[in-house]
């Protein structure tokens, strides 16, 4: 048998008729032991009991407070007449009696009126949602429709006419509504599309066929944009297809209070500007976030960019720029200036600090070997295992004293890790450390035992 899936739509439109018959079923009962109730009391007191009219009947709940105020006496006859007449005009015979029971036990008891209102509105609200979700299906559907169609004509045009197959009047006439605003978005979606996969001489008309058809304007007018989406894309499209345009807007976008932007504007500054790439630190007031900082490491790969002494860059007030410059001049070996390498162990940064010692160590900087023995018993516990790892390459036997009082006196990862410089430092620090197996300390003799065993 299948299985019945109720959504909470079905369950909604399930449950309010049923609540609803509930209700009127539970009043339709209450008339009735109200009329036996009337009507035994006539008999015991022998004096007639006055029945209320149904739109006279006010009593002290807050429905019936509820609907006096917000419909009159005269309102609530004048519907209950209403419905009547609708009933005796145009209701079925056999379903009159139940028609105007209800009626009856709206007007007795007017939380029905109320809870009638509550699942109109129910309804006319689940109505408006399918009625939005189709209209919102059926654009989405159209506006999918006219992108594959008119990406495809436009590709095939534009291709005629960078491969000389067609002049540019006729290309210009085979672009249909070309001045349409979803249009020219669908024509720059194209020509990103070619310049990132377009090489060769193709490539220098792709800027060309832009100006030509004046999207640059679109451009612009996203890059000044109220919204950073549209800011975003605007840098983007300017960048890589109207490049003279770019340059007059990269530089006042900086330092935009949105991350997004101002790393889409740093982006396009350092390929704007290959001679020099990364001027704007100079006048950077904003972070240099990481995801921009390897953004910036990729494009200098890429595209093969000259690539500057970032020693200029060390004594920057920002801290990550600080530390991608540490990291530059470790990646690109720039030995021209070491001695400010060296200054940079004062810093107050942690980070910076550690990437100083991963210079050290990465580029053999012999005469920073002092500096970080000094530094060794006053820093941090990361800085302490780069700088015992510094001491493995750059380290001579001057410091088996050094190393050996870490493995006395350090905690266990410290110990381990002063064993392995000194074990792979030179073959006296072989010697020296299986000597100190000698020592009364077991533990140390089974640290050694670890380092020295080749397994590990």
């Amino acid at each position: 048998m299948k299985r019945i899936k109720f959504t909470s739509v079905k369950l909604i439109v399930i449950s309010v008729p049923l609540i609803f018959f509930i209700i009127l079923f539970s009043a339709k009962n209450g008339l009735a032991r109200q009329s036996n109730t009337n009507q035994v009391a006539a008999s015991k007191t022998g004096q007639e009991i006055q029945k209320v009219a149904p739109n006279d009947s006010i009593h002290g709940n807050f429905a019936n407070y509820f609907v006096q105020k917000v419909l009159s006496k005269d309102k609530l006859h004048e519907l209950k007449k209403r419905l009547l007449d609708y009933g005796n005009n145009f209701v079925p015979l056999w379903m009159m009696g139940f028609y105007f029971t209800m009626v009856e036990a709206s007007f007795q008891f007017p939380v029905i009126l109320i809870f009638m209102a509550i699942i109109l509105f129910l309804l006319l609200n689940i109505t408006s949602v399918f009625l939005i979700l189709n209209v919102s299906v059926k654009r989405k559907n159209y506006k999918e429709r006219y992108w594959r169609i008119y990406s495809k004509m436009y590709e095939e045009v534009l291709l005629s006419y960078l491969f000389q197959e067609i002049n540019w009047e006729k290309a210009s006439t085979k672009l249909k509504r070309k001045g349409r605003k979803e249009n020219r978005k669908i024509l720059i979606s194209i020509l990103l599309n070619f310049h990132e996969n377009l090489k060769g001489e193709v490539d220098k008309f792709i800027p060309e066929i832009f100006l030509k058809l004046n999207l640059q304007k679109d451009s612009l007018r996203a890059a000044k944009s109220f919204f950073d989406y549209k800011k975003v894309h605007g840098i983007r499209e300017l960048t890589f297809l109207y490049p003279a345009g770019a340059r007059g807007i990269i530089s006042g976008l900086i330092n935009e209070r949105d991350d997004n932007v101002r790393a889409e504007a740093q982006i396009a500054f350092i390929m704007l500007n290959p001679e020099a790439p990364f001027k704007f630190f100079l006048s950077l007031k904003k972070p240099f976030t990481r995801w921009t900082q390897l953004s910036a490491f990729n494009l200098l790969r890429l595209h093969q960019l000259p690539i500057p002494p970032f020693a200029d860059f060390l004594y920057s007030r920002h801290p990550n720029i600080q530390n991608f410059s540490l990291r530059m001049i470790n990646y690109y070996q720039q030995f021209e200036n070491i001695s400010e390498i060296f200054k940079m162990l004062e810093s107050k940064m942690e980070t910076t600090r550690f990437l100083v010692f991963k210079a050290i160590n990465d580029l053999r900087l012999y005469d920073g070997r002092e500096l970080v023995k000094n530094k060794y018993w006053i820093e941090s516990g990361k800085n302490k295992l780069e700088i015992i790892r510094a001491i493995r390459n750059i380290g001579d036997e001057n410091d088996f004293d050094f190393l050996t009082e870490i493995i006395r006196t350090e905690p266990v990862s410290f110990k381990i890790e002063a064993c392995r410089s000194m074990y792979f430092m030179n073959s006296n620090g072989r010697e020296q450390l299986l000597k100190m197996k000698g020592l009364p300390e077991e533990e140390i003799k089974l640290l050694i035992e670890h380092v020295t065993d080749p397994r590990n």
